[in-house]
């Protein structure tokens, strides 16, 4: 059997790791090589560029299309740098939890690594999907001005997309050219980073998810293995209690330590969570403003807009989803084990099985403000809240 880590059972959050360049801790020891460090920092540079390029080109560009086309990706910016920080404050922080987890797995057996990849598996396929049609998505918004230097050859500001400022105005297309590929790449970028760390947060979550999973399913199989107690003979019964024994004492120091890691864990997202609660209320927003300038644009254009749009609804939604399985099997570890024999246990097991149904009440809540963790009625209050936002900025342009 193949022993799975932190590292390898989620090879897409190993991977857009670094190529977003952001080279959060995969590993409880090893240090990312030098050339990843320099391509780190190559990508760094590359998003000053873009930003100071983005925040020039809306001070300079029409009001309103500064609002409607420069307003996401600030928005976007400000939310990966907020959370990003964070994150790489805390690296010591992430570096126990990635431990603690692979201490876990090295020794797991069967059931835990099915479980383990049952919970990793079904977000792949739609995080790949989302991540290839933003890509697209912003690559063919951004460099749609290029098409424009095959048909003149003076240029203004207006003429870009996503408002960007390189030089004064006009300016031949030896300045839009280039200067829409760093606006291109930094788009881009910018997207590979917030996109790798949305997926390495809900990589987090779902691991914890699978260890509480695990409880919950030994705790089930372990009770449900007492149905045939009264037909044994006294000495089996015996070897059944000492065996059974044992796999309680097991499971309770799996679950401490399943608890530690949570609380290691809401203390590194907390603050990241309620960024994400009160940006994204902004940030859908301003894609609805930027949805409204649909009809006006090209076939390409429009469709590269609405597929970013759904693809940005899609990774939230799955975001909020895992964040609310978590919480609900944080409460649910006893619930199945409750219907099965567990009243055959001898009374020093039933005191530690009601301790267990106790420690159901310790949900697992990740935002350090209630109000702002993150769940499927909480996806439901930022959609309206947004949708309301972006009502009244076009109301009022």
């Amino acid at each position: 059997m193949k022993i799975i880590n932190f590292r390898n059972v989620n090879l897409l959050n190993s991977r857009v790791n670094v190529l977003s360049g952001n080279l959060l801790p995969v590993s409880g020891d090893s240090q990312f090589s030098v050339i990843h460090r320099i391509y780190s920092a190559a990508v760094w540079l590359n998003e000053l560029i873009y930003m100071s390029a983005l925040i020039a080109g809306i001070m300079l560009s029409p009001k309103e299309k500064g609002l409607k086309d420069g307003s996401l990706p600030v928005a976007v910016w400000m939310e990966a740098t907020v959370m990003l920080t964070s994150l790489l404050s805390r690296k010591k922080l992430m570096r126990e939890i990635v431990r603690k987890m692979d201490d876990i797995l090295q020794n797991a057996d069967e059931p835990m690594n099915d479980i383990v990849k049952a919970a990793i598996k079904p977000i792949i396929t739609p995080f790949i999907i989302y991540a290839v049609t933003s890509v697209i998505s912003v690559m063919i918004w951004t460099g749609q001005p290029v098409v424009l230097a095959f048909k003149k050859s003076v240029f203004y500001y207006i003429d870009y997309n996503l408002p960007a400022a390189f030089s004064t105005e006009p300016f031949s297309s030896r300045v839009l050219i280039p200067s829409t590929i760093i606006m291109t790449t930094g788009g881009v970028y910018l997207f590979l980073r917030k996109f790798s760390m949305d997926v390495y947060m809900m990589h987090l979550v779902l691991m914890l998810t699978a260890q509480y999973r695990y409880t919950a399913s030994k705790l089930t199989i372990l009770c449900r293995d007492l149905q045939s107690y009264d037909d044994k003979s006294q000495r089996e019964r015996f070897m059944q209690d000492r065996l059974i024994e044992k796999e309680l004492k097991r499971l309770c120091r799996h679950q401490h330590n399943v608890l530690s890691i949570s609380l290691l864990l809401k203390k590194l997202l907390s603050v990241n969570f309620s960024v994400l609660y009160v940006n994204n209320v902004f940030r859908f927003c301003f894609v609805g403003v930027l949805m409204s300038t649909v009809p006006s644009l090209s076939l390409a254009e429009g469709i590269s807009i609405v597929s970013f749009s759904m693809g940005a609804v899609m990774q939230f939604f799955l975001m909020c989803s895992s964040v609310q399985t978590l919480s609900d099997a944080s409460t649910e570890i006893t619930d199945k084990a409750f219907d099965e024999s567990w009243y055959q246990l001898s009374q020093p097991m039933k005191r530690i099985f009601i301790l267990l149904i106790m420690g159901n009440n310790l949900e697992c809540k990740i935002a350090a403000i209630g109000k702002f963790n993150l769940s499927l009625p909480s996806f439901m209050t930022i959609m309206n809240q947004s949708y309301s936002i972006a009502l009244l900025l076009l109301r009022a342009k």
